[in-house]
């Protein structure tokens, strides 16, 4: 008979997409498509916050109004989001004018844009424990001595 352990098999389940979509973001920043490589973070950031409560608003007659997520790290990602579509925005107007040189400068400006946001999607993600495998270092020249790996 299998055993079945829910938190450690949806833990598992959890590791194991979240390290599907980090290849995914990878190989889709690599290539250049910022676009989709930016839809994988948001699917990173979704599977992230599968612990956050939500917040309902009902009116008087208990009829829901509004749902939302109501902790510090919507507000970041919110801001993350809102500096990647001016970047989108300040591209498809150089676009427009057939403006080489702030075609470019735009691209750059949205691609520094998705690197903050997988930059701090892995932060946001280690933070939580659990989720990323836990950093060591390896020195080789310390290993004669018993302290070859150490834990950080």
């Amino acid at each position: 008979m299998v055993e079945y352990n829910p938190e450690v098999n949806a833990g598992l389940g959890l590791v194991f997409r979240l390290n599907a979509l980090w290849d995914k973001a990878d190989r889709r920043a690599l290539s250049g498509n910022l676009d989709a490589w930016e839809l994988v973070l948001d699917r990173i950031f979704s599977n992230l916050l599968y612990r956050e409560e939500l917040e309902v608003i009902e009116n008087s007659d208990g009829v829901i109004k509004e749902i939302k997520l109501q902790d510090k790290d919507i507000a970041i990602w919110n801001k993350i989001k809102s500096k990647i579509r001016f970047a989108k925005l300040q591209t498809r107007e150089a676009v427009k004018g057939k403006k080489i040189t702030k075609i470019h400068s735009g691209r750059n400006i949205h691609y520094n844009a998705i690197m903050f946001y997988d930059i701090w999607l892995r932060k946001f993600m280690q933070s939580l424990g659990g989720l990323y495998l836990k950093e060591s270092e390896s020195n080789p020249g310390r290993a004669m001595f018993g302290a070859g790996f150490k834990a950080r």
